[in-house]
Formats: structure tokens, sequence, C-alpha cells
């Protein structure tokens, strides 16, 4: 019963968010699980970017969730204006050099039919992580925070650039065009997903690569303004020209997140 309730309450909240109400679709409820990309162990993952750097990336976790898959793709300024047919409302913390799929507590539940995109938010470690994930993922949902951290080495030629930090949504950036909420998610990650009746379980592999896609190492090199150096390790602030390149690759909607559907 109390299942049934969450899930009339998602169907209800359907309604409320931009959408021209319910699709008509059986209600289901399917495991859900996540994990990093499909590889043989986990561990480092090298990698060369778009950039001319080749990564050895030795840490990478983010915190992801609740999910909102819309049966229309949300509009790319308004905060939740897609028609959500299914949900996950939990947040789960991930590392995504493992790739090993774990359980997302609650799974999923909503509407048959098909989804075109899915709203991920980007939180910091909520009460349910435990109390390691929440020191390495401090901050509030309200106030922004560190959503994420990431480590390794990338070299290009002679140049080596050991780097650790932390992937964080400022409250500072808020603008009249630009609300927390709306800094706080990746705004549609595209899939083509169809939930059907038939019993199935949803999964998600998060491939961390992507997130370098713009990333320039050498603005550590010359010094850039939010850029700094610790023992010969780099890191950066909330200023920094690569934290804005790095979220906007945490926030792409192709090749990051990737989602399917197994029948059971």
């Amino acid at each position: 019963m109390k299942r049934a309730n969450h899930m009339g309450a998602m169907l209800s909240m359907a309604l409320t968010l931009g959408s021209c109400g319910s699709t008509g679709g059986a209600l289901v409820v399917l495991p859900f699980q996540a994990g990093g990309v499909a590889r043989a162990a986990p561990g480092p993952m090298t990698f060369n970017t778009p950039t001319g750097w080749n990564v050895e990336l030795t840490q990478a976790v983010i915190a992801l969730g609740p999910f909102y898959f819309n049966v229309s793709p949300p509009d790319s300024q308004n905060f939740r204006s897609g028609t959500v047919i299914i949900e996950a409302t939990e947040q789960v913390v991930l590392d995504a050099l493992d790739p090993t799929l774990h359980d997302v507590p609650g799974g999923a539940d909503g509407e048959t039919g098909p989804a075109v995109a899915v709203e991920i938010d980007l939180f910091p470690a909520d009460s349910t992580q435990s109390a390691a994930n929440q020191q390495l993922l401090p901050g509030t949902q309200l106030k922004g925070g560190t959503v994420g951290v990431i480590a390794g080495i990338a070299t290009k030629g002679a140049a080596k650039v050991p780097f650790q930090g932390a992937i964080t949504i400022d409250s500072n950036l808020v603008t009249a065009t630009a609300s927390l909420p709306s800094l706080q998610r990746v705004n549609g990650a595209v899939v083509q997903l169809d939930f059907t009746a038939a019993p199935q379980t949803l999964s998600l592999r998060v491939d961390p690569t992507a997130w370098f896609q713009q990333a320039d190492f050498s603005t550590f090199l010359s010094g850039a303004s939010g850029t700094s150096q610790v023992n010969g390790v780099y890191t950066w602030n909330e200023t920094s020209t690569f934290l804005n390149q790095l979220s906007q690759g945490v926030k792409l909607q192709a090749s990051v997140y990737q989602f399917a559907l197994a029948p059971q």
C-alpha cells in the first residue's frame, strides 16, 4: 500500500510539472541499479581528451538523483518542464570507476510508456548516505555544495598535472535567469527507453571520461585564477575556468549517463 500511495503521488506530481496529464499507462514498479562504465575490473581509467591530454583517472565519485524520466523532453530553461512518467526518488553516491551495478534504494516507479530524456539532480550527499559520503560530498540541497570528487594525473608532451578536487554547484552562480535548482541538474540526458508492463530492470552506467571533453589542464600550468598547487597536486575553486569546463561535462545530455532496460 505504501508503494501504491507513492506511485499515486508521483502521477499527481506529473500533472503539476508542466505536463498535459497522465499518459494513460499502467502503473509499474521496477528495480534500478547503477554503476560505472562496463569493463573488466574496477580501478583507474586511462583515456585521451579532445583537448589533447592523456588522463589517468584514479578517483571519480558523484552523487546523482532523484531521477525523472520524461515522455517529452524538458525545456532547457524551465525547471521540471517535461512530462514525467517514471521517477526514482532516492539519491545514489556512485564510484564511476567501479563497473559493478549496485541497487539504488527504492527502485523506480510510474507509468508504462516511452521516455526520451532523464532529468538528474546533482545534490551533495543527503542524510540517507553514509557518514563517509556526507563528509566527502558536503553541502545542502538549498545552498549547493560538493556533488563529486575527482583525482588523477593528466599529461601532454612534457607537461604533467597531478590533480584532485571537487565538482561543486556554487549558489553564487545564481542569476535572474539561472536559478539554483536549474544549476543542480543534468537537464535531460538523452535516452530511448520503453517502459512496459512486463517485469523489467532499469540500469544506469556513468562514463566519467566524458566529463573531461572540454577540460584544459594547461590552465593549472599558467597559474590561472581559481587554481592552486598543494604538495605538488593541482586543485581549483568555484571561480576557476577548469571547474566550469568540468561542470559542463558532468551536465552533458549525451555520452555520460547511459540508461538501459532489461527483462527480468
